[in-house]
């Protein structure tokens, strides 16, 4: 049943990332920049207003999009992210806080290279969570309560039902070194911002998204984000197109 459940909660994914967009953004009223860094705080708290407006005015210089644009864009992600959200926790009850280690079962030995995604929320947001394969045996990934860490494959406890482990299509050598380039940034603290981290800069602070996302952006080119917005999400990485499911946790 549980292996039922995984299955279904993943293969509803895609759809209904791009099934609820185009109705989130119709019934988006983001009538003013101020209006839009309202809601979108909402839906994300940990980053301040200022932070997110001062992104919005980068990307619209660097883009020549409208700032009303760029906050359409990042509600429309943002809301897109709760909906799904709360459809696989209508089939997954159960979903551990803040990427934490309170699970029950250890996400297992895997290749390096890989990464392992479980579901997990915040009070307000319920984001999922990934970690990269360092060694068979070692995590690295980005949490809350330590940033950028290193944790056992025995340690590192995730839910019992949504969790897996997946692979990225590409060489052995890019694996190997996007792997190796996640241990560097061991000790770099963490990032609330999910709304715009693609565009900030690879090092310093991060999320658990956006530091398997740079690894393999830098480390063969590759874009592990399923629908390329402004954001990177845990679910945008697990559902990439150049990866594959290795084994369900």
């Amino acid at each position: 049943m549980e292996l039922k459940k995984t299955i279904l909660a993943l293969s509803l994914t895609t759809t209904m990332l791009f099934s609820s967009a185009a109705s989130v953004s119709a019934n988006s009223s983001l009538t003013s920049t101020t209006t839009g860094l309202n809601e979108i705080s909402k839906l994300q708290p940990d980053i301040s207003k200022q932070e997110l407006l001062s992104d919005v005015r980068t990307i619209a210089a660097n883009t020549g999009q409208s700032e009303q644009s760029i906050l359409e864009q990042i509600y429309t992600e943002l809301k897109n992210n709760e909906e799904q959200g709360k459809k696989e926790k209508a089939i997954s009850a159960e979903v551990t806080a803040y990427g934490g280690s309170g699970g029950t079962k250890s996400v297992g030995a895997s290749t390096k290279g890989n990464f392992y995604y479980t579901p997990s929320q915040t009070a307000y947001l319920d984001h999922g969570h990934v970690g990269m394969y360092y060694t068979s045996t070692t995590i690295v990934e980005s949490v809350p309560s330590a940033g950028v860490r290193t944790i056992s494959t025995t340690a590192r406890k995730v839910d019992s039902s949504g969790a897996v482990v997946k692979s990225v299509t590409t060489s052995t050598a890019n694996r190997n070194n996007a792997a190796n380039w996640t241990n560097t940034q061991v000790g770099q603290s963490y990032s609330y911002n999910f709304a715009t981290n693609r565009q900030t800069g690879h090092t310093g602070a991060k999320n658990c998204s956006k530091l398997i996302w740079s690894a393999y952006k830098l480390n063969g080119s590759l874009d592990l984000d399923v629908n390329g917005g402004l954001g990177v999400y845990p679910r945008d990485v697990r559902d990439a197109k150049s990866t594959a499911l290795v084994r369900n946790i």
